[in-house]
């Protein structure tokens, strides 16, 4: 492994945390949503949204954002990775990827996977 690599792990963390967290905010915003700021819940930052009154398919959208920008960053860090060979693109590579399997997964309670499978219905309807 070499001295690079740590480093760039680091700051793709610093950086796709921010690109995340944004595209949940914008996106929430954007549907009527309120931004409250952020938040440590569960070993892991978070955005406090206030969406109430916000439909079932606008919690969703919310928490698939967030996926979907971790998707995008893993895809551009691979696409640099193998057309020009940018190695300082492995870390980016490598945290963006791990973020998609982590936020994108329904069996991880709060994650953004969970909260399009699970938890906007709660959100969306917290009587039903």
């Amino acid at each position: 492994m070499t001295s690079w690599l740590w480093p760039s792990i680091l700051i793709a963390a610093i950086l796709n945390t921010i690109i995340h967290e944004s595209a949940h905010i914008l996106l929430a915003q954007h549907l009527g949503g309120r931004w409250r700021g952020l938040r440590w819940h569960h070993g892991r930052l978070s955005s406090a949204i206030d969406m109430a009154g916000l439909s079932l398919s606008a919690h969703r959208r919310v928490a698939l954002v967030g996926v979907a920008a971790d998707l995008f960053l893993a895809c551009l860090a691979g696409l640099l990775l193998a057309q020009f060979h940018t190695v300082w693109a492995e870390g980016p590579f490598i945290w963006a990827s791990a973020s998609v399997l982590v936020n994108g997964c329904p069996l991880i309670p709060h994650s953004d996977g969970w909260q399009v499978i699970f938890g906007a219905r709660h959100f969306a309807n917290p009587k039903g």
